[in-house]
């Protein structure tokens, strides 16, 4: 059975430096990911910048400016250098002889161009291949010094690639290139580690032919298709294929995926990841391509397949070609005659010209050809030559170029089931101030594209992009805990994850998940409605401070902690998250609950750091109990008293009280039913309500400690010590008292409710009196006194509501309401975090 092969390649870049060349056999080093067995091809490009100077010193040669040899002896000494830092023990004698041995021919080369004064097409693709062939020695060199089998594989030497004899952009001859990529790999062992020269083809008669700018793409794509590889990687220095020009457009984003179609679409029109022939030896062999960044392995990058996610009438990408002239050619005596268009794009095609766009009227009055600006003069000669009988008869009255031009593409496979793509793409650049100059449309409207001025590109593509919604936010989430709450955070996480996505342009990706035994990582996404089966299958056990390492290691954009717990230990790492630039959001109230101090701390951290720390959930579940708050604070309001009945458990007691129900018999009523906790005491104590009552102190700041509150407890402290089983027992003991209370209150037209209060001097707003927590007799003037069942309600009395305080009322427990206050808190955050 034959292995797995996965094809990588390595651009200039990745691959410009001894310590990026290491880094590159480290990604792809044979079980660096779960396909331990599968063969591994890599492809790789010259050294970052070598090209460029390869092509430098060819006209340094023919201008003979005496700097040649100079050039010429850095390049060499640059390779060297690398050998010296990548090659290991004995290796590093041969690499270096190698390397001598390429340089020399190279050498020759040059002296030929220098002597001569000129650089033939075939000469100039000699001379260009020789970056990629130094590159595969040094990066096979990595490899070995890792400990892998690897090869260098030189296409130049007419074992690989068979292309005609087109110098500098060479056509492949795909079968003859499939039969020599079998021979040659039928005779490596499939441990061995291929490093294969990108760029280079050879002709039949073994002659060095180059498959043009970025072909070292294609290279690996053809290998992919000869060899049925499983996936192909291209790593780059970006996160993708993004959805513009990040120097037109800054906020322009990775795309998720893309069809082949799509992908070709934006190579030919300017996405300059992709060769514009990648994706055809894929697309025959329906392989998945994925592109990716290898200074962030972690993001998931671009997946490139047949197996996409479509989303009707979705443009995923504005692309633009810059350096366009529009030839144009006109005349009356065009319409209608036959065969026009036929003879200009052949004149066009003798000259080899290639024809970018072509915009035309039904008539064939006007025709409008969109071709490389470097191409304006030769095409306009063309088409003068071959329509000169026309143009004497005054058939073709004008034949012309217009410079400084750009093709401006909106690109995406779904865009012909939504009417009006078309419509909306040119009123926005209309109410833009932007001048279509020519508009091309194919059927398919897989793109549609216009011509527009050069100067107007960036004002085209920018309006554009936010027009069609482009730009999406990608958050990622940490979870912590798995118990009832976190579980309904997920459950809503997996329902919400479309919506944000289509309705808030936010990507919300779950990256990692933890709970008292077990946790997983995984940058590239987990999802939601899968989690709880992957972690149940994850044979880490917990560790905080492993977490937190991974966390702050993981470079990821928008990194959010939900602390789904009631876990000290977990609340006092959020000082080092938030250090870290990860943002926290919780419901659990130990963190604002301890020292002041700490509770500073936070938030200083918080404010310094500029990452959110969101905690709304802790006060009231759902309600936006502390964002009220923070809005009044904010307009200026002063807050004069704040009074609620904080705890659902004892709402729903004091309401059977109220309807002539012992408390023993409300108690177990409540219990059953699941709304206390498993031990009833630690709601009836008082506790939760305290603690609650504390953060609202702290958030209108009052240093206040968890002593300075005065809490009362609805049991006795003698009911309080023994087993749960005991207290429910005894429990029968305090009827009578309770009764009576009732009943007094009763007598006054009043009934009984757990307050919570914080009371504030009226003119300074500076702490007075109490903050207490007990149980109010209120009259039906009262808010509480209209409460029934387990809502929560909460009262602000302020300068502004001082006749009529403001009021908030609804459940204020439970984990359907709890997981959706975190999930608000969430998408704020998203969109908080820079």
């Amino acid at each position: 059975m034959q292995p797995q092969t996965h094809v990588d390649k390595f651009g200039g870049t990745s691959v410009a430096t001894p310590e990026r060349i290491r880094r590159a056999a480290e990604l792809v080093q044979p079980g660096a990911d779960s396909s331990e067995d599968a063969r591994r091809v890599v492809v790789v490009s010259a050294l970052g910048g070598v090209t460029d100077e390869l092509l430098a010193l060819i006209d340094a040669a023919l201008e003979r400016t005496g700097d040649h040899d100079d050039r010429l002896d850095a390049l060499r000494r640059r390779h060297l250098d690398a050998a010296e830092a990548l090659a290991a023990g004995g290796d590093r004698d041969a690499l270096t002889d190698a390397l001598d041995a390429r340089f020399d021919e190279l050498a020759e080369l040059i002296d030929g161009v220098s002597l001569l004064r000129e650089c033939t097409a075939r000469t100039r693709d000699a001379v260009t291949s020789t970056g990629e062939r130094a590159s595969a020695l040094l990066v096979a060199a990595a490899f070995r010094a890792a400990g892998s089998d690897a090869q260098a594989l030189d296409a130049a030497r007419g074992d690989l690639v068979r292309t005609d004899d087109a110098f500098g952009e060479a056509n492949v001859q795909f079968d003859a290139t499939e039969r020599l990529i079998h021979e040659r790999f039928e005779a490596l062992p499939d441990e061995q580690v291929a490093v294969v020269t990108g760029f280079i083809g050879t002709t039949e008669r073994d002659v060095v032919t180059t498959l043009g700018r970025s072909g070292s793409d294609y290279t690996a794509t053809l290998l992919a298709a000869a060899l049925r590889a499983e996936q192909v990687t291209i790593w780059t220095d970006v996160d993708g294929v993004l959805s513009s020009d990040p120097g037109l457009v800054p906020e322009a984003a990775p795309l998720e995926q893309i069809s082949y179609r799509e992908a070709a679409e934006m190579a030919y029109f300017g996405a300059q990841v992709l060769h514009p022939r990648t994706m055809q030896p894929l697309q025959e062999r329906d392989i998945p391509l994925r592109i990716k960044n290898t200074l962030r392995p972690e993001r998931a990058g671009t997946l490139i397949s047949s197996a996409i996610t479509r989303v009707e009438g979705h443009v995923k990408a504005i692309t633009t070609v810059r350096s366009v002239a529009l030839v144009m050619l006109e005349g009356a005596g065009m319409i209608g005659t036959p065969g026009i268009s036929a003879r200009a794009f052949s004149a066009l095609a003798e000259r080899r010209i290639n024809v970018l766009m072509i915009s035309q009227a039904s008539s064939e009055q006007n025709i409008c050809i969109a071709v490389s600006e470097a191409d304006a003069k030769a095409a306009t000669d063309a088409l003068e030559e071959a329509f000169a009988p026309e143009r004497a008869r005054g058939d073709v009255s004008r034949i012309f170029a217009q410079k400084d031009c750009a093709i401006v593409s909106a690109v995406g496979e779904e865009m012909r089931r939504r009417p009006g793509l078309a419509g909306r793409m040119f009123s926005t650049m209309g109410r833009s101030g932007v001048n279509v100059l020519a508009i091309a449309q194919g059927a398919s409207e897989t793109n549609i594209s216009a011509v527009v001025r050069d100067g107007e590109t960036q004002q085209a593509v920018r309006a554009l992009h936010e027009a069609f919604a482009l730009a999406r936010t990608r958050a990622h989430v940490f979870l912590i805990g798995t118990g009832v709450v976190g579980e309904k955070f997920l459950e809503l996480g997996a329902e919400q994850a479309s919506v944000l996505l289509d309705e808030m342009s936010l990507n919300l990706q779950l990256v990692g998940l933890a709970n008292t035994s077990q946790m997983v990582w995984d940058a590239e996404g987990i999802p939601f409605d899968g989690a709880l089966e992957r972690l149940a299958e994850e044979d880490r056990s917990t560790d905080l401070e492993v977490i937190l390492e991974r966390l702050a290691e993981s470079r990821l954009d928008r990194l959010i902690v939900v602390d789904a717990t009631a876990s000290d230990t977990v609340a006092r790492h959020y000082p080092d998250l938030l250090d870290e630039r990860v943002a926290v959001i919780t419901p659990n109230k130990r963190a604002n609950t301890q020292s002041h101090d700490f509770y500073r701390r936070l938030q200083r951290a918080s404010h310094r750091r500029r990452v959110p720390y969101l905690y709304e959930t802790t006060v009231g579940a759902g309600l936006p109990i502390l964002s009220t708050l923070r809005g009044l604070l904010d307009s200026g309001d002063r807050i004069d008293r704040i009074e609620g009945v904080f705890s659902g458990t004892l709402a729903y007691l004091f309401d059977a009280l109220a309807a002539g129900r012992a408390f023993s018999e409300a108690l177990r009523e409540a219990r059953n039913q699941g709304f206390t906790e498993p031990d009833p005491r630690d709601d009836l104590g008082g506790e939760d309500v305290a603690r609650k009552l504390l953060i609202l102190a702290r958030e209108i700041g009052m240093p206040l400690e968890r002593d300075d509150l005065t809490v009362e407890s609805l049991v006795p402290p003698e009911l309080m010590e023994g087993s749960v089983e005991r207290f429910m027992e005894r429990i029968g003991e305090v009827d009578a008292d309770w009764q009576e209370r009732v009943t007094e209150a009763e007598r006054e037209d009043e009934r009984l409710q757990y307050v919570g209060r914080i009371t504030l001097d009226s003119a300074t707003g500076t702490p007075r009196g109490e903050a207490s927590v007990r149980v109010r007799s209120v009259g039906p003037e009262s808010p509480f006194a209209r409460l029934r069942g387990t809502d929560n309600m909460v009262v602000y009395t302020t300068a502004r509501y001082q006749e009529n305080p403001l009021v908030i009322q609804g459940p204020g427990a439970g984990p359907d309401v709890t997981a959706a206050g975190i999930l608000s808190d969430v998408v704020e955050a998203a969109q908080r975090v820079s």
